[in-house]
């Protein structure tokens, strides 16, 4: 994987004469810092990888104390000696003048490439960069896997302590790099970013190219920052400007962090899309899920009402039986070809609830359903709420008949029903219907969920298995 490792000995003031290669093998280190600096585009990549060792500084002072001492008294042998003598004076008088903390560094650059050849070019062009730096490289061959896997956090007990050269921490420091300079994605799709150090615009692709690149294999990503760290405010920087390119997107919103992106997208639409469902005592929250612009009720599509008005008349520790889920879709089915087959019927809840008390009640009758086997009766008076005059009648019988599908800018705000034993089940199985619904129907168009405040999501049961299971579907489309 890894073709090749440019070592790089710093070379700062005075500490470039130290490398430990002239040295015993070093004790066991007190910690260590690790900071990884990616860079690069297309086939090539060459990550900046720093370690810091932090010995205990008494103990170094004394080993080089004793070293210089050493030295002294060989220094009539051989000029070398006394050389290296004077350079650990110097880095010694530094150190105890200026209060300065030894440590032991380690710095290098891999670099990989399919193509050999395109391999010596980067060879040679980091060389020749570092030598800008005044810094001599050593390129690494055998012992590259080592270095690399040291490299990665938590395998530090592995480094070879012979890979590693004294200096101060200020100089050691002068190569932890907390930014690299931006590259614009040659990818068609993406978002627009601006450079934080020079203000340069930038075209970044998060999806697609790293998908190709191999860098990730699912486009699933996570924000997360402290309070006020301006996550929805990239959100919303990242959900319009996927809109623009033609994404469909669903937001599951607690604290209203869309409304004012979804009220500018339903102005410039004439009303068609940014669609916000939200719950108050004077516009309370209502869907109708019988509705479909194309008449077309799929499986999902007629599942999804099932699980819907199963959801209203059981228990959650009431499953239902058999018979009684095979009657209720018998019941959905006959109750969409009438949809289907008759334009005066208007699809909503009432005109269902209607289609069971007398239609399907005639239908039950005349097959000997037994009332053990569906219980029509108990199933009207469970669901007689949110039946017209009832306490939720407005839940499923929206004036508006707005077919999901084909909306491609749609928001749920649950900060006001989050609590909700009723209105947060049903909404969630409207969510779940109207996501999956896309992913199934519409083949070869973006789509993009977003879940705010995703761990207040996974303390509800319901929502917390949809995302669980939107996982896997989610990745594969």
């Amino acid at each position: 994987m890894t073709d090749a490792v440019v070592h790089l000995p710093v070379k700062l003031e005075l500490m470039s004469r130290f490398h430990n290669r002239n040295f015993e093998l070093l004790e066991p280190y007190d910690a260590k810092v690790s900071r990884t600096v990616l860079r690069g585009e297309g086939s090539s990549n060459a990550p900046d990888l720093l370690d810091i060792f932090l010995d205990n500084p008494a103990e170094t002072f004394q080993q080089f104390e004793k070293r210089t001492r050493n030295l002294q008294s060989l220094s009539r042998y051989s000029r070398a000696n006394q050389i290296n003598k004077e350079w650990l004076d110097q880095f010694l008088n530094e150190g105890h003048s200026r209060g300065l903390t030894p440590v032991r560094c380690h710095c290098n650059v891999l670099a990989w490439s399919d193509d050999a050849e395109q391999l010596k070019r980067i060879k040679a062009d980091v060389g020749s960069q570092l030598a800008t730096m005044e810094c001599k490289p050593r390129h690494n061959t055998v012992d590259v896997p080592a270095l690399f896997w040291a490299g990665i956090p938590g395998n530090e007990s592995d480094f070879p302590a012979e890979e590693s050269f004294y200096t101060y921490l200020e100089q050691a420091l002068c190569f932890f790099v907390e930014e690299t300079n931006y590259r614009d994605s040659p990818s068609p799709f993406g978002i627009k970013m601006v450079d934080r150090i020079t203000g340069k615009p930038l075209h970044l692709d998060i999806s697609d190219e790293p998908m190709k690149r191999g860098v990730i294999c699912n486009r699933n990503r996570i924000v997360i920052s402290g309070s006020g760290g301006g996550k929805s405010f990239f959100v919303n920087h990242l959900v319009r400007q996927y809109y623009e390119q033609g994404t469909h997107v669903v937001l599951v919103d607690v604290g209203n962090s869309y409304k004012g992106l979804c009220a500018l997208i339903n102005h410039r639409t004439g009303g068609q899309d940014g669609i916000y469902f939200t719950y108050t005592e004077d516009n309370p929250i209502s869907f109708n899920p019988f509705f479909s612009d194309d008449n077309i009720y799929d499986v999902e599509k007629r599942e999804s009402i099932k699980t819907l008005i199963l959801t209203l008349w059981k228990r959650d520790n009431e499953p239902p039986r058999r018979s009684e889920e095979v009657a209720l879709s018998n019941a959905v089915s006959l109750y969409i070809q009438q949809i289907q087959n008759r334009d005066d019927l208007r699809p909503s809840f009432d005109t269902f609830y209607e289609f069971i008390d007398k239609e399907y009640r005639g239908l039950l009758e005349r097959k000997r359903v037994r009332e053990k086997d569906f219980d029509i009766e108990n199933f009207l008076n469970v669901l007689e709420p949110y039946y017209k005059g009832g306490e939720y009648d407005y839940l499923l019988n929206s004036e508006q008949n707005i077919d999901l599908l084909n909306k491609r800018f749609i928001v749920f705000e649950l900060d006001n029903i989050k609590d909700h034993p009723i209105l947060l089940p049903v909404t969630t199985l409207i969510i779940m219907e109207c996501f999956i619904s896309k992913m199934r129907r519409l083949q070869g168009v973006r789509k993009l969920i977003v879940i705010e405040e995703c761990w207040k999501a996974l303390t509800s049961a319901s929502m917390s298995q949809y995302i669980k299971y939107l996982c896997a579907p989610v990745q594969a489309a």
